[in-house]
């Protein structure tokens, strides 16, 4: 299982280094590419709890959004979204007000990879975003070898038994010691204080894990093991970046409204 999961990462973060270095459509792409898959793998695990999510208005609005971002205001895409989703049961009976709201929490969910793009449109962008792989993985990664070997602690056991506390501390460890180590190469570009990468990698690393266990009590929810298996050793694509879909806005909102030189 482990080498698979390494064999997956040596093939797959190559991909995602170029297509976030180059930005621009490329990188559009790829965040749509994300966002229908895992929208699809979302949509998928509700059949076990008999909710028929409204399959095809989710997956235009998720291309209606992104290619319209630019040009219209983000609350009122979802306003518009919204507005239309809610008209479906009207002329569909089949579909109820709980088919509805998981279609619309879905759309809500995945568009959490926009920032992604967002990011990469800051100043520095090409840098600042890499801090979101950076508390994820390095959390991800810490928290795993450090719950295997020292975890006694349960963390959250109704969720994902296999969480230990001793494994989420050292997952804030990795992040901090990630995002130090990346500061200290880019500081003449980032230039963000000790501080500010402090603050940033310790709480993103607790959204990192937030974002873990909302995608585990999903799963135990609809009586699952794995969103998908499109990634051979780690899952379906929630479960690769469960936790970048919540650091993702975290750190855009860190950097464009509290960042602190």
């Amino acid at each position: 299982m482990l080498k698979t999961r390494i064999i997956s990462a040596a093939v797959g973060l190559p991909l995602i280094f170029f297509i976030v270095l180059k930005g621009g459509v490329y990188l559009q792409f790829f965040l749509i590419l994300l966002s229908m898959i895992g929208l699809y793998e979302f949509y998928n695990v509700l059949k076990n709890i008999d909710i028929i999510p409204i399959k095809i208005f989710g997956y235009l609005s998720i291309l209606f959004f992104y290619l319209t971002e630019n040009l219209m205001d983000n609350k009122d895409i979802f306003i518009l979204i919204t507005m239309i989703i809610f008209s479906v049961p009207i002329f569909i009976n089949r579909y109820n007000i709980k088919d509805v709201s998981l279609t619309i929490i879905g759309i809500i969910y995945v568009l959490f990879f926009s920032y992604i793009g967002k990011l990469r449109e800051l100043n520095e962008g090409y840098l600042i975003v890499w801090f979101v792989f950076i508390i994820s993985w390095l959390t991800d990664t810490f928290a795993y070898f450090t719950g295997r070997f020292f975890g006694k602690t349960k963390l959250c056991s109704i969720l994902s038994p296999n969480k230990t506390l001793e494994g989420a501390i050292g997952g804030i460890f990795g992040s901090i010691f990630g995002s130090i180590i990346f500061t200290y190469l880019f500081f003449d570009k980032l230039k963000i204080s000790i501080l500010f990468v402090l603050v940033l990698s310790i709480s993103g690393s607790v959204v990192a894990q937030v974002g873990d266990l909302f995608a585990s009590s999903v799963k135990r929810y609809c009586h699952i093991k794995d969103y998908g298996n499109i990634i051979p050793g780690h899952g379906g694509i929630i479960d690769r970046f469960d936790s970048i879909l919540y650091v993702a806005p975290y750190v855009y909102f860190m950097f464009n409204y509290l960042h602190m030189k």
